[in-house]
């Protein structure tokens, strides 16, 4: 017998079974904390979500005198990351399953979190589904997210004359971002393969499509990298950045790796 919480995901052409648990090592623990048992599938497949990210130490240094955590809970941090994953049946059918997994909490208290719902709607970091699994990717036509948790201050340097001639330029406050959600992007590349934009995932670091999955097989989507923000020098404060600076902008959020395992 397998203890889980048993949830129903409407698909095309009928429903399928989807049982989470806690870790995809372990298929004893229990994600939900329920008590019902169902008896063993005639076999099935674990996809699971391992967030091994880490925060920024300027951005954590930033935030953590504003959070009021123990050393304990300021040590378990992790920047909140969500992607969707579709899993393709071999009679052509699929379902689609979201993955939230992260530190909820990781948000300036200044804001009122309420306002972003879907932040905390989600712990679903893995799923067992019934064995006939085809390909399991990335749900296509959507984005991989990370949740910024600070303020953006976006600046725009002006320059201006003074009535002695002399050009002066100064810093504007053009925009205020507020914490959300924010897509990681893929570099971009010329016909040779060389980076002429860099963002937040290489080509080769992005999460690749598993074909043809074996029956009692774990798939692992391993995210390994560092949450970060830019701090403008001369509002050192406060995260914020130059509009005009194209590769500052491109990089917010920060740097991914995504490694797909079977075993």
């Amino acid at each position: 017998m397998v203890s889980c919480c048993l949830t129903s995901t409407h698909k095309r052409g009928g429903r399928r079974r989807t049982w989470s648990l806690v870790a995809f090592g372990g298929l004893g623990i229990l994600l939900c904390g329920c008590t019902a048992s169902i008896p063993n599938a005639p076999g099935h497949v674990v996809i699971a979500f391992s967030n091994q990210t880490e925060i920024d130490e300027r951005l954590l240094g930033y935030l953590l005198p504003k959070l009021n955590l123990t050393d304990a809970q300021a040590r378990v941090l992790r920047p909140r990351i969500r992607m969707r994953v579709r899993i393709t049946y071999v009679d052509t059918t699929f379902q689609t399953v979201e993955f939230i997994d992260g530190s909820p909490n990781l948000v300036d208290p200044a804001f009122d979190a309420q306002s972003v719902p879907d932040l905390n709607q989600n712990d679903l970091n893995n799923s067992v589904v019934l064995c006939d699994v085809a390909r399991v990717e990335v749900e296509p036509g959507t984005n991989i997210e990370v949740f910024i948790p600070v303020d953006l201050g976006v600046y725009e340097r002006v320059e201006s004359t003074s009535s002695g001639g002399q050009v002066i330029t100064s810093l504007v406050l053009r925009q205020t971002i507020p914490p959300q959600f924010s897509v990681l992007r893929t570099d971009e590349v010329d016909g040779d393969g060389n980076v002429t934009v860099r963002r937040n995932i290489g080509v080769r670091d992005v999460p690749s499509p598993i074909p043809n999955v074996i029956c009692g097989s774990v798939v692992a989507i391993i995210v390994d990298g560092v949450l970060s923000v830019p701090f403008l020098a001369e509002v050192s404060t406060a995260p914020s950045y130059d509009l005009n600076d194209l590769p500052t902008q491109t990089g917010i959020g920060g740097r991914y790796q995504f490694i797909v395992t079977v075993r």
